[in-house]
């Protein structure tokens, strides 16, 4: 099937299922703000595909288990997976939601009891053209609370006028986050700096039953440097793995 037609297809089914998506809090835990503190979150998961440079159709797919607050690694879910669906802009979760939900799947069959409360995705949630980024798409497959993290920002809405110079000047001038808002007057995310010192932010959305405010609070919540530690450790470990892969590969 040609490109269009595959986006077309997908834009269709994008739609169809963005009227699932839940944008307030649909928890197993909860937050209390007068002690600024989780209460009954326990697991907290994070997803991260890498692909070998010299594979690029060759995805290693990362799930990371952690336990909170302290953030001690529980459990890590790695392997290899062929991916044949081609890579369409706005479109990346159709390409990797089945090796995700593998993940997933394995988790439960090794470990049911470590199954997170929340998941954080490294990608967008509704930081996207049609506010189905692919930490909604995985959440909605899982029925399962996920956050979208990127370490990019994706522009579209005029979006433009968000730009990495004049955030890292907002953050360093004392500044915690940004409301990422487009032209049309839609809340797509925040930009959120990291803990300590840099000013290289986060671009933090709802995925799936988790409200904006409380994404925000979990990512803050998991992070020791810029990128949560969920995500982090994740891709910590598919890197490795394509690494190893591209040493080996004339």
């Amino acid at each position: 099937m040609a490109d269009t037609d595959l986006a077309h297809e997908w834009t269709q089914l994008q739609s169809q299922l963005l009227t699932q998506v839940i944008e307030h809090d649909d928890l197993s835990f909860s937050y209390d703000p007068h002690t600024n503190e989780f209460s009954g979150l326990h697991i907290v998961g994070g997803v991260d595909i890498s692909y070998p440079r010299t594979n690029p159709d060759h995805a290693i797919v990362a799930l990371s288990i952690l336990s909170f607050p302290s953030l001690s690694l529980l459990h890590q879910t790695t392997f290899q997976v062929s991916i044949d669906v081609p890579y369409i802009a706005g479109f990346l979760a159709f390409r990797e939601i089945h090796a995700y939900k593998q993940a997933f799947a394995s988790l439960q069959a090794e470990r049911p009891d470590l199954m997170p409360q929340i998941l954080l995705v490294d990608g967008n949630g509704t930081l996207h053209p049609r506010r189905f980024g692919s930490a909604c798409h995985l959440g909605i497959e899982l029925n399962m609370p996920t956050i979208g993290v990127a370490k990019s920002l994706l522009h579209f809405d005029d979006l433009s006028h968000v730009g990495a110079k004049e955030l890292k000047g907002v953050f360093r001038e004392g500044a915690r986050e940004v409301e990422l808002k487009g032209q049309s007057g839609s809340v797509y995310g925040r930009a959120v700096r990291p803990p300590g010192l840099a000013s290289n932010p986060v671009f933090v959305s709802s995925g799936h039953r988790v409200s904006l405010d409380t994404a925000v609070r979990v990512v803050r919540a998991c992070s020791k440097v810029r990128v949560p530690e969920p995500i982090r450790v994740a891709d910590q470990q598919s890197r490795k793995i394509a690494q190893t892969i591209e040493s080996i590969v004339p």
